[in-house]
C-alpha cells in the first residue's frame, strides 16, 4: 500500500522526527498521546515508521509495540466490524505481556494502564471474569499511588482502566458497578483533546447497559453524551462505538420500529461476531426474531445454537451471556407453543430473577392466574430495578386479574405502568394478546404516541393465547423415560428399585395427565410436548 504523504504537525511527522532522533521515550509518549488515533490517515507510513524501531526497544518500551499492532491494523482491516484478527493478536500480545507486570512494583502509570488492562481483556477472553476485576482493582490501586493527583498529571490512556473494569462488570452481569465504573471513565475523559476514547467507549456503554434493562430517558441521556465526542478513528469505531448502535436498537425495538431495528442489526452483526458485548447484540437479535414474528421465532431459536457454538463455553454459561441465552430460550419456546420444553429451561436454571417473566407467562398462559399473580409480585420486587421486566410483570399480573375477574385490582396495577414506560414504547403491550390488549386499554389510561398507538393496532399477538403445560414429578419423569426404553415393567421396577404395582401407579398417572391409554401414545405425545 502507498504511504500517504505526511502534513506538518501530524503525529507522523513528530514521529519521523522521534525516530531519526532516536529517542524512543519520546515516540512511546507519542503514541501514548495519540493512541488509537495514532495512524488515522497514515496508516502504511506509521508502521513503516515502527518498523525502524530497534527490536531491543520494542522489547523495554511495550507501548511502543502496541502502537504497531493498532496501526497495522488499521492499515490492513477494511471491514470495521470484523475485528477478530485485531482482537486475538491483541490477546495474545496480553499473553506474553502480562507476565513481565507486577502492579505492585511497576512504577510507570503508562506501562501499568497498557499492560495491564491487556491482561484484563485476556483474562476476560478466557472467561476469568473474577479474575479480570480483581486484577483491575490491584491495577486502580497502585495507580493511585502513582498518581495521587491525576488532575495535576492525568495518567495516559485516560479512563481505559475504568472502561475496562465496566466492561468486565458488564459480562458479569453486575450493571450497577459496570456502570459506576463507566461513569468514572467518562469523568477521567471527557476533557481529553486526543486520547477521549475511553469516553467514546464508556458512553456508548452506559447507553447500552441502561436500554437492555429498558431505562428510556437515560438511555438516551447517555446517547446524547456520547454525540458530544468527536468522531471515532475510523478502522477502531466499530469497537468503540457499537454500545450505542445496541442501544439504538433497542429504541427502535421497542416503539416497533422495524425498517430502523432492521438496519440497526446490519450494523450491529447477529450475535456470532468477536464484539465483546456480544451478549447485548444476542438479546436483541433474539428480541427482534420473538417480536417480527412468524417463522422468524423459529429462525431465532435456531440462531441460539450458532451464537453459542460462536463463543467458547467459558463465556456462554455464565454472566450476561447465560442471562441472555437462557431468556431468549424461554421466551421463544413459549411464543412457539412449546411450554413444557419452556418450563424445562426455566426449571434447570433454578430460582433465578432473571427467568421471572417467561416463568410467570408461562402459568397465565397455562390457565393457572393465581400462580402467574403470585410469580409476577415475586418478580416485581426482584426486578424493580430492570423496566424491561418490570412493565412486562405488570401486564402479566394485570392480565391474570382480568381473568380471575378482579378489574378493578387490574386497574390499580396499570396506574403505575406510565411511570415505568415512554408513549413511544410498545413492545411491553404487544406481549398481551391483542383481545386483552383492548380490555387493558379500557380499564386504564396508558399514554401513546400517535405512532405508538398506530403500530401497537398492527401488532399481532406475540404469543399464544393459551398453552398446555404438563407437569411431571421427578419419579414420573424417570418412569416416562424409563418407558422408552420398551422393557417391562418389572424390569423398570427393578431399574428404580421400587415394587412393580408403585410403577404401574406411576405409569396410570403419567397416562392421565397425557391424555392417553398406551404406552405408545404416551410416549408420542410426550414427545410432542418436550417431554422426553
Amino acid at each position: 500500500m502507498e504511504a500517504a504523504r505526511p502534513v506538518p504537525g501530524t503525529p507522523v511527522t513528530r514521529a519521523r522526527e522521534l525516530v531519526d532522533r532516536k529517542d524512543w521515550d519520546g515516540l512511546a509518549t507519542l503514541c501514548d498521546e495519540y493512541w488509537l488515533a495514532l495512524p488515522e490517515g497514515h496508516e502504511s507510513a506509521m508502521v513503516a515508521l515502527l518498523e525502524e524501531v530497534p527490536e531491543a526497544e520494542f522489547a523495554a518500551r511495550p507501548r511502543l509495540l502496541v502502537a504497531w499492532v493498532i496501526c497495522y491494523h488499521a492499515m490492513v482491516d477494511h471491514d470495521s466490524r470484523e475485528r477478530r484478527p485485531f482482537l486475538r493478536q491483541y490477546m495474545e500480545l496480553g499473553t506474553r505481556l502480562a507476565g513481565s507486570l507486577d502492579p505492585e512494583r511497576e512504577s510507570s502509570p503508562a506501562n501499568l494502564i497498557l499492560i495491564g488492562t491487556l491482561a484484563m481483556i485476556t483474562l476476560r477472553g478466557q472467561g476469568r471474569f473474577e479474575e479480570a476485576e480483581a486484577h483491575g482493582q490491584r491495577l486502580a490501586e497502585r495507580l493511585a499511588v502513582l498518581h495521587p493527583l491525576p488532575a495535576v498529571e492525568p495518567a495516559p490512556r485516560p479512563g481505559w482502566l475504568a472502561v475496562q473494569r465496566g466492561l468486565t462488570r458488564s459480562l458479569q452481569a453486575d450493571f450497577d458497578g459496570a456502570a459506576e465504573q463507566y461513569r468514572l471513565a467518562h469523568e477521567q475523559a471527557r476533557a481529553e483533546p486526543t486520547a477521549y476514547f475511553a469516553g467514546t467507549n464508556a458512553t456508548a456503554n452506559l447507553a447500552m447497559v441502561f436500554a437492555h434493562l429498558g431505562h428510556h430517558e437515560t438511555a438516551g441521556k447517555w446517547l446524547d453524551e456520547h454525540k458530544s465526542y468527536p468522531p471515532s478513528p475510523r478502522w477502531a469505531s466499530t469497537l468503540l462505538e457499537v454500545g450505542a448502535t445496541i442501544a439504538r436498537g433497542w429504541d427502535a425495538l421497542d416503539r416497533y420500529d422495524f425498517t430502523r431495528l432492521d438496519r440497526i442489526v446490519e450494523a450491529t452483526g447477529d450475535g456470532t461476531e468477536s464484539f465483546e458485548v456480544w451478549p447485548f447484540i444476542a438479546a436483541l437479535v433474539a428480541a427482534r426474531g420473538l417480536h417480527t414474528g412468524g417463522p422468524a421465532r423459529a429462525r431465532a431459536l435456531a440462531h441460539l445454537s450458532a451464537i453459542r457454538l460462536s463463543h467458547a463455553p467459558a463465556l456462554t454459561g455464565q454472566g450476561a451471556a447465560r442471562q441472555v441465552l437462557l431468556r431468549a430460550e424461554a421466551d421463544l419456546l413459549i411464543a412457539l407453543g412449546e411450554a413444557n420444553r419452556a418450563l424445562r429451561v426455566i426449571t434447570e436454571a433454578g430460582p433465578v430473577p432473571w427467568l421471572a417473566v417467561p416463568a410467570a407467562r408461562l402459568r397465565l398462559l397455562a390457565g393457572d392466574h393465581e400462580a402467574a399473580s403470585a410469580l409476577a409480585s415475586q418478580g416485581l420486587w426482584t426486578r424493580r430495578a430492570v423496566p424491561r421486566d418490570t412493565r412486562q410483570l405488570l401486564l402479566i399480573k394485570a392480565v391474570a386479574s382480568v381473568r380471575a375477574g378482579r378489574t378493578e385490582e387490574a386497574a390499580g396495577l396499570l396506574a403505575a405502568l406510565p411511570a415505568l414506560r415512554s408513549p413511544h414504547e410498545v413492545l411491553s403491550l404487544a406481549t398481551i394478546p391483542p383481545a386483552e390488549r383492548e380490555e387493558l386499554l379500557r380499564l386504564a389510561r396508558i399514554p401513546l404516541s400517535g405512532d405508538a398507538a398506530a403500530r401497537l393496532a398492527t401488532a399481532g399477538g406475540v404469543y399464544p393465547e393459551q398453552v398446555t403445560l404438563v407437569e411431571l414429578t421427578a419419579r414420573e419423569g424417570a418412569v416416562l423415560t424409563e418407558l422408552a426404553t420398551g422393557d417391562t415393567t418389572p424390569d423398570i421396577a427393578a431399574r428404580l428399585v421400587v415394587s412393580a404395582a408403585t410403577v404401574r401407579t406411576q405409569v396410570q398417572s403419567i397416562y392421565r395427565k397425557l391424555g392417553v391409554s398406551s404406552r405408545k401414545d404416551a410416549l408420542l405425545r410426550a414427545q410432542e410436548l418436550g417431554l422426553v
